[in-house]
């Protein structure tokens, strides 16, 4: 493993350690004790965007001497990202469909805990996601992933990819744990198919916006304004 690897690992770490700590020790426990906590959402995904996006991106160029190629930016979709996208548009949604209703999903989404919601609040909640998940994908499958590939190969950029993101989700327990390793393997080599990591956000997009949108409607303690 030569330093500019090194240097990747450590980065990915302190960058996510950062990231979360500072939501979890100083935002969360701080200033967001209301029940719908809708603050803290928004400012979990705006500072997502900054940590993971941006102030990644500046190291990744400026720091490290990547090229935008290197990290996994291009925004042009080939075959292979097209046909991930369309598989995605057909089976998320009939996943979701099946377990958007189970009281599993519903205890833990949709993730801002209002229960009158109104469509500015639904429309807002949905570009958020966008954004988030933008420099979230950024990070893991843009950043971290396509230079392990040229460091170790793709399996074994695999493996770290894997072992990363399922550790992001440690605090989530078992079921989101074993999701996220599997849901990191598909957007790795969705990735890795399609040249860049646009096709892996698009896809991470429609499963968590789908997601949102369906449990809010069976969530029994919910309602959108003017939606029967």
């Amino acid at each position: 493993m030569d330093t500019k690897t090194l240097y990747l690992l450590s980065s990915v770490v302190l960058i996510y350690l950062t990231w979360h700590l500072l939501h979890q020790v100083v935002f969360h426990r701080s200033f967001c004790r209301p029940a719908n906590r809708i603050g803290e959402y928004f400012f979990y995904r705006f500072s997502g965007l900054l940590f993971l996006g941006v102030f990644t991106y500046w190291i990744a160029r400026s720091w490290m001497g990547f090229s935008s190629a290197e990290v996994g930016i291009n925004f042009s979709l080939n075959s292979a990202g097209k046909n991930w996208i369309f598989a995605a548009l057909i089976v998320l949604p009939i996943l979701m469909l099946w377990i958007g209703p189970k009281k599993e999903n519903l205890w833990q989404n949709p993730k801002i805990r209002a229960r009158h919601w109104t469509w500015s609040l639904v429309i807002l909640n949905t570009l958020s996601w966008v954004i988030y998940l933008f420099a979230y994908e950024f990070f893991f499958r843009g950043f971290l992933l396509f230079p392990c590939i040229a460091e170790f190969g793709l399996f074994w950029a695999i493996i770290i990819n894997v072992v990363l993101y399922t550790l992001a989700h440690f605090d989530q327990g078992r079921a989101m744990m074993l999701g996220a390793a599997i849901f990191a393997v598909v957007l790795s080599l969705v990735s890795y198919s399609s040249g860049g990591f646009y096709a892996a956000f698009l896809i991470h997009v429609i499963n968590a916006c789908v997601n949102e949108w369906i449990s809010l409607y069976h969530h029994p303690e919910m309602q959108v304004k003017g939606l029967l």
